[in-house]
């Protein structure tokens, strides 16, 4: 979040956490009709208490306003949607197998989306279709995909990875049949990303390789199925959250496929509030 839309969000934060001592504005807000922040909270076993106590402080405040968003500050709050002929991927992730010590929150599963876009597909179907053999897949879907999703989101909300932790990255591709139009590639990978972010953490990272297949429709310019499986190991030595990582290194297991749901095309990645940097991010170095 930049510009105007942070600078009206943050006068919301400290309305409503005037403790907030900077970085994550995560929680739950309850905001007045006329946008003044009231009551902040991030533990949903106290909700019913957090509702209670917002409604109390609304009939308190005797708000009775209305919210008026300029224009300016309108724009940013607009979904980015995918660009036509995107290709919309769904991730799933568990910790498995789970280590004797982690807490509870360490088995649930994660989920994500990111996107393919039509200008890599054409790059994936050209470059497939030049018989070259192995070739790399598009810079900007590897970083993408690498930096912004191959994360451990099985407890919630990741803080995210910027590009310069990505300290290793290859991701290639090889024509291993055709049928017609579709041609199927062979998939594989490895990447590696660190970094550290104080008082939060000092160090948290993620390696992994990955395999599998995609077929495009060399016809159609489009991709009609992912069979992707990563097998990574991450590690944190994060303490702001008591839904703690597991202690050392832990194993991630991940599955890509093509996203077929209207509701994939709805909900956009989380990264991609970063907008063109989601789209074309940038690695140090590449």
């Amino acid at each position: 979040m930049s510009g105007p839309l942070r600078d009206w969000w943050l006068q919301i934060v400290r309305q409503a956490k005037p403790q907030h001592p900077g970085g994550s504005t995560q929680g739950y807000y309850i905001l007045a009709p006329d946008g003044t922040g009231l009551a902040w909270d991030n533990f949903p076993p106290r909700m019913p208490q957090f509702f209670a106590y917002g409604v109390q402080l609304f009939r308190q405040s005797g708000s009775r306003g209305a919210l008026a968003l300029p224009a300016d500050q309108a724009v940013y709050t607009t979904p980015l949607a995918p660009p036509p002929g995107t290709t919309v991927l769904q991730l799933y992730s568990r910790i498995r197998p789970l280590p004797p010590d982690a807490g509870e929150w360490n088995s649930l599963l994660g989920r994500d989306f990111t996107w393919l876009l039509a200008s890599e597909v054409r790059d994936m179907i050209a470059r497939s279709g030049a018989g070259n053999g192995e070739f790399p897949l598009p810079r900007t879907f590897t970083a993408r995909l690498l930096v912004y999703h191959m994360v451990d989101n099985t407890r919630g909300q990741v803080w995210a990875y910027q590009t310069g932790a990505l300290r290793g990255a290859s991701l290639t591709a090889r024509t291993l049949r055709t049928s017609g139009a579709i041609r199927t590639l062979a998939l594989r990978g490895e990447y590696s990303k660190r970094d550290s972010h104080p008082p939060q953490w000092t160090d948290r990272g993620q390696e992994g390789t990955l395999e599998g297949e995609c077929d495009l429709d060399t016809a159609n310019g489009r991709v009609t199925r992912v069979r992707v499986h990563a097998d990574s190991r991450a590690w944190s030595d994060a303490t702001y959250d008591p839904r703690r990582p597991p202690r050392g290194r832990y194993p991630i297991q991940t599955a890509i496929v093509e996203a077929t749901d209207a509701l994939s095309r709805q909900i956009p990645p989380e990264p991609a509030l970063l907008g063109a940097h989601y789209l074309r991010p940038e690695v140090p170095g590449w």
